[in-house]
C-alpha cells in the first residue's frame, strides 16, 4: 500500500496525542483520555480496503452502536457494516488528519476531510475524480462487556455531498 500523505498526518497526531496524554496536557479524566487515544489510535490505524477497515472498526464499534451516517434511518453497526462494504466498492477512500478533536465525559467530537475518489460515473460524479467531503462526528463512548476498553456505543456523523 503507497502510504499518502494523510497517513503520514494520522501518524504524527497519533504520536502528539500520546505525548499530551502522558502528560495530561489538557487536564482531562483518565476516561476522556482513554478515548481520545482510542480515536487517534483508530484514525492512524485506518486502512482504506473494507478487510482492512473491518478488523480496527471491530475493536472501536460496539456490536449494537447506533449509528446515524448513511440514510435517514439510524443503523445498528452490524447492518452499517454492509453500508461501507458498498461505499468501498463505490469509491476508493483516503482520510485527511483529524482537525479538531474536543472531548467531554463520554462524548468525543472530531472533524476531518474525508477523499472520496469515484470508481465509475456516477450522475455528476466522474470516475476518476476525487472529493473532499467534510465530515463532523460525535461519538458516545462506553465500556460494553466483554471488551477491555472503551467502545463507540453511538456514532452521529454528518458530512458535505460528494460534488455539490
Amino acid at each position: 500500500m503507497n502510504e499518502t500523505i494523510y497517513f503520514k498526518q494520522r501518524q504524527e497526531g497519533y504520536k502528539k496525542v500520546l505525548a499530551d496524554i502522558q502528560t495530561n496536557a489538557m487536564n482531562r479524566t483518565d476516561f476522556e483520555n482513554s478515548i481520545v487515544e482510542k480515536i487517534y489510535r483508530w484514525w492512524a490505524e485506518w486502512k482504506p480496503d473494507y478487510e482492512g477497515w473491518l478488523k480496527i472498526a471491530d475493536w472501536l464499534y460496539a456490536d449494537e452502536c447506533v449509528i446515524d451516517a448513511i440514510g435517514d434511518e439510524s443503523q445498528i453497526y452490524k447492518v452499517y457494516r454492509a453500508a461501507m462494504k458498498h461505499q468501498r466498492d463505490t469509491f476508493s477512500m483516503d482520510m485527511g488528519p483529524i482537525d479538531n478533536c474536543v472531548v467531554e465525559g463520554d462524548t468525543l467530537a472530531i472533524s476531518y476531510n474525508m477523499y472520496l475518489t469515484a470508481k465509475a460515473d456516477m450522475g455528476h460524479l466522474k470516475a476518476g475524480t476525487t472529493y473532499k467531503i467534510k465530515v463532523s462526528e460525535f461519538n458516545k463512548f462506553a465500556y460494553v462487556k466483554g471488551y477491555d476498553e472503551p467502545m463507540v456505543v453511538h456514532l452521529l456523523l454528518t458530512a458535505s455531498t460528494p460534488g455539490a
